[in-house]
């Protein structure tokens, strides 16, 4: 039990979410407010039953855990009120009590949409895929690395990530439903609401995203044909010609699925928030980024599938050139006879372009299919070390106890 000086302390609560509370937002009609009035306390009560409360959660589609499962999620609880709670929120919707000044903002998991994933785009996170960015953190913003974790406590901490985001799209589910309807499902059909959610999830086990060829040696000439590809695919219209993106501040790319502004990441940097090994910067290239602006590759190079390494390497070897005390990529460093587009010049050297000369190539397509090869072997022989398998179910069972470009998983 809590204490506060010599007051207990209030117990955390769950608050309703934005889309709940719209139900009631800009109504005048007093009998129309109070029928949305209701409605949002009917799906409190629904959350309620179905998800627990912070102290006391519970995984969707799990009404009755086991002593084990129920230490399981008290223990993820305890880790996140301590470790996660004031960027994360208690909602789990990145409005912490520090999220106001960090920058980017801390994930919110709400919305069920994790951006860095061993997935097709669009598609949910593996579990392993949610322990590794809690144990690896993400380079470049506020989320830390967890390594001192022990195995139990990741598992711990992921199941309770897994009750907030589980939480979050039953409430999202259930408000849109209120809204049209003007009434929430009977018994039966709130389950079915539930299974539509914990589907996806369940999917995300058997759809692992592996490179369709082996990571052919790393050379300059790969690195050459890299970037040549890099600006013949139009990848120079985000990140610039020499992968600077928006740290050249002139590029507007857009919003993200949470409606923050959100920029093309700085590959000269060095700093790869969703892991910097090549089979990292492979998936990001294939599979896109959830909740971005940044797209899937996959199908622009089905019939050239090499075409993804030679990027990888232009991409590892820029954002090397920093430790090894070289200077950024310029005009020097463009590959030999290659047509530079006036657009992409100007954007180089902050130059505005000719109206009529600025480039206009469409933007690739979005997902993939999963190719189950072994991932060690996919990346050939690297510097890095090929990740460990986790020994763990990939399904986000109920008993069972390893990613973000701005924030946590």
């Amino acid at each position: 039990m809590a204490f506060t000086g010599c007051h207990r302390a209030v117990p955390p609560s769950f608050s309703p979410g934005e889309e709940l509370l719209k139900l009631t937002e800009g109504l005048e009609d007093e009998e129309e407010i109070a029928i949305y009035q209701d409605l949002q306390g009917q799906v409190t009560a629904v959350l309620r039953e179905h998800a627990g409360t912070p102290e006391k959660p519970l995984l969707l589609g799990n009404r009755e855990p086991t002593d084990a499962e129920n230490g399981q999620l008290k223990r993820g609880y305890q880790l996140y009120s301590k470790y996660c709670v004031q960027c994360h929120g208690v909602n789990g919707d990145g409005n912490g009590a520090v999220a106001e000044h960090l920058n980017p903002k801390p994930r919110n998991y709400t919305h069920g949409i994790f951006k860095f994933t061993s997935t097709p785009y669009g598609h949910k996170p593996r579990r392993s895929d949610l322990i590794h960015i809690i144990k690896r953190g993400v380079t470049g913003t506020s989320m830390p690395s967890f390594d001192r974790f022990s195995k139990e406590d990741l598992e711990a901490v992921v199941d309770y990530v897994l009750v907030l985001a589980y939480r979050g799209e039953l409430e999202r589910a259930l408000a849109m439903i209120a809204y049209d309807d003007e009434e929430l499902p009977d018994e039966e059909g709130i389950e079915e609401v539930v299974e539509s959610i914990l589907q996806p999830w369940r999917d995300s086990s058997t759809e692992l995203v592996m490179p369709v060829t082996m990571m052919p040696p790393m050379t300059e000439e790969s690195a050459r044909v890299g970037h040549q590809l890099f600006l013949k695919h139009a990848c120079n219209k985000c990140h610039g010609m020499f992968g600077r993106g928006g740290s050249m501040g002139n590029v507007e790319v857009g919003a993200d699925a949470w409606g923050y502004k959100t920029a093309a990441a700085d590959l000269s940097s060095g700093m790869f928030r969703g892991g910097g090994r090549p089979l990292d910067i492979y998936r990001r290239i294939h599979s896109g980024i959830n909740g971005t602006p940044m797209p899937a590759f996959e199908k622009l190079f089905a019939e050239n599938p090499d075409a993804i390494w030679q990027l990888v390497h232009f991409i590892k070897q820029t954002g090397n050139r920093r430790r090894l005390g070289l200077e950024p990529l310029g005009e020097a460093d463009l590959p030999p006879g290659l047509e530079v587009p006036v657009a992409a010049m100007a954007e180089a050297t902050n130059k505005e372009a000719p109206e009529a000369e600025k480039s206009d190539v469409a933007e690739p397509k979005e997902t993939a299919e999963a190719d189950d090869a072994d991932e060690d072997k996919a990346e050939g022989e690297v510097e890095e070390p090929a990740e460990k398998a986790s020994d763990k179910t990939e399904e986000p069972a109920k008993d069972a106890t390893e990613e973000s470009s701005d924030q946590a998983p």
